[in-house]
């Protein structure tokens, strides 16, 4: 396995970027001050730009750290106006190499694909350039639709681990999946 950082990637429709410090309207319009996206995620909708910013500039200084990976999902045709974030949300270990991917998208930009879309780009980034053994990815179990993405993008569900995990709605039940290198 070799850490590679936040690297560009590049789908049909999407790109996958960096994020810069000028995202921060955009971040906060498009999805992180929505309480609806938020709903089942870890932290809550922000009431002011200014989490956005202070957001933004922890996550630039990371960038440098090769172990750090947090993309602005854009659109080709718009790529100074992310819409969402992907990320791999936990360190990697060394041993069992397995990136867990979490996500979240503007509620404009529900069921289009977009997110199946950048999560497969960032599976296949993990798996060829990162060489991961396992990417996972969870959900509440009251927001069926994050594990319709998971599946479309090939990941078995695992099981569901009860009240195991807490976000916006409180200490919930989650719906684990994961899909293996040797099984693409």
């Amino acid at each position: 396995m070799e850490n590679k950082g936040t690297e560009i990637l590049q789908t049909e429709h999407l790109i996958l970027r960096p994020f810069r410090l000028d995202d921060a309207e955009p971040m906060f319009r498009n999805w992180a001050s929505d309480n609806e996206v938020t709903k089942f995620l870890t932290w809550p909708a922000y009431k002011d730009v200014s989490v956005a910013v202070a957001t933004l500039s922890d996550w630039v200084s990371k960038y440098s750290d090769r172990s750090f990976y947090q993309w602005a999902i854009t659109l080709k045709n718009n790529i100074d106006e992310p819409i969402g974030s992907i990320s791999i949300v936990n360190e990697i270990d060394d041993v069992i190499k397995d990136a867990e991917v979490g996500y979240c998208i503007g509620k404009q930009w529900w069921h289009q694909g977009i997110t199946s879309e950048a999560m497969k780009a960032v599976i296949e980034f993990m798996f060829d350039k990162v060489g991961v053994n396992r990417v996972s990815a969870r959900h509440d179990v009251l927001n069926p639709n994050s594990g319709k993405v998971m599946q479309k993008c090939g990941l078995r569900y695992e099981g569901t681990l009860r009240r195991a995990a807490k976000n916006n709605q409180g200490v919930c039940d989650i719906c684990c999946y994961g899909i293996l290198a040797s099984e693409r």
